[in-house]
């Protein structure tokens, strides 16, 4: 319904904010420690150690989130689990001022769990001009 969907990419947009924000704390409230994810370009596989660690790495160097856009969202539910397939696009800049823009896909995966949703793994890939 509107509302879980609403819900869910309020999660899903949270998710990555306090990825890029290296927000340890908010991102395991949302990411459950059976994560799997699978990066963009090839990346590793990984789980939510895994992704705490990247955070850490990434909050440690030279480039902040500007901009993160989901221009396409759709739904699949599954009883307690719903798959969101997006494209994505962000914009990364460093202390120089020069700007990085990404685009890609994702597929991500939700499960309603003691009655609220959490985001238990994602699978990006990039997309090149």
């Amino acid at each position: 319904d509107a509302e879980a969907r609403s819900e869910l990419l309020t999660i899903r947009e949270a998710a990555w904010r306090t990825w890029f924000g290296n927000d340890q704390e908010g991102f395991s409230r949302i990411v459950p420690a059976e994560l799997v994810a699978l990066g963009w370009d090839g990346g590793p596989w990984g789980d939510r150690a895994a992704a705490l660690a990247q955070m850490r790495e990434f909050a440690q160097g030279d480039q902040h989130l500007t901009t993160l856009e989901f221009p396409k969202n759709v739904f699949q539910a599954y009883g307690d689990v719903v798959i969101l397939y997006s494209t994505f696009r962000l914009v990364l800049v460093d202390s120089a001022g020069v700007s990085r823009e990404s685009s890609g896909r994702g597929t991500e995966v939700f499960v309603c769990r003691d009655g609220r949703w959490i985001h238990t793994g994602w699978h990006l890939d990039s997309v090149h001009d």
